[in-house]
């Protein structure tokens, strides 16, 4: 059965069924949306859209994450430069990127190839650090990720406060802006657990990190992100994954006025 899992995902990967899709990110101050977070979707022709908790895993274990990896970096740096001197120019993309992808030695020659085949604001661009299921060379993806950031891209933390991403990487890493974990913000609705979110975010803020807190998608959870010192905020109460074709108009029609 996992043999047949890689060849239809290695398939997927060779015919483009993998494709962008992104939710957009909004500055908690102006209400306004700022940037996106480019999410992988895979367009099955035979099962539809499959969503990536049923394939990443398999990708990992089969050596394909990286292969998917730089193929959604290709395509936000392919949106940006759609992007570039129209109205939608202000807008940043994250891509996620696992540590395996990270801890290659070729990664950064992978993403100087395929960024400079296009022209825009390495600035607009994020790599998100991702946590995944394999551990590799841990020194090598710090190397990488310094690297990065000399490349002119911005670091993103994915999941701080999940089992895996530790207080420790906020050192390890450039970060530039750190993504609190849903189960974080369910946690606000004790004293503790609001103390523990307003805690993150107030120490993020003393390392001069901006905070994005993920999963808002109720008006009782917007009401408490909008009334903290959160930057920005990121859910389905705003935005749910859109595929490109949708974005445009979706964030014209939910312009400053609209949110």
């Amino acid at each position: 059965m996992e043999n047949n899992v890689t060849k239809n995902i290695l398939a997927g990967l060779k015919n483009n069924e993998f494709k962008m899709y992104l939710q957009f990110i909004v500055d908690n101050k102006e209400k306004k949306f700022v940037s996106a977070e480019a999410l992988s979707r895979w367009e099955n022709p035979e099962c539809g859209i499959v969503g990536p908790g049923n394939y990443i895993v398999h990708m990992e274990t089969a050596g394909l994450i990286s292969m998917h990896d730089f193929h959604m970096f290709e395509l936000a740096c392919h949106q940006l430069e759609k992007w570039k001197d129209t109205e939608y120019k202000d807008i940043s993309i994250s891509c996620n990127f696992t540590r395996i992808t990270l801890s290659e030695e070729d990664c950064i020659d992978k993403l100087k190839a395929i960024s400079q085949k296009y022209d825009f604001d390495k600035s607009k661009l994020a790599i998100e650090i991702t946590e995944d299921a394999i551990e590799k060379d841990r020194e090598t993806a710090k190397a990488n990720v310094k690297l990065c950031k000399e490349l002119g891209f911005k670091i993103y933390l994915d999941d701080l406060g999940s089992g895996y991403t530790s207080l420790a990487n906020l050192c390890d890493y450039p970060i530039d802006v750190v993504k609190i974990d849903r189960d974080i913000l369910l946690k606000t609705s004790t004293k503790r657990g609001k103390d523990l979110f307003l805690g993150i975010i107030a120490l993020a803020h003393k390392l001069e990190i901006s905070v994005v807190c993920e999963g808002v998608e109720t008006e009782e959870q917007n009401l408490l992100v909008s009334q903290s010192d959160c930057d920005y905020i990121q859910g389905w109460y705003y935005s749910k994954a859109l595929p490109t074709d949708e974005c445009e108009s979706f964030v014209k029609n939910h312009s400053l006025g609209c949110l």
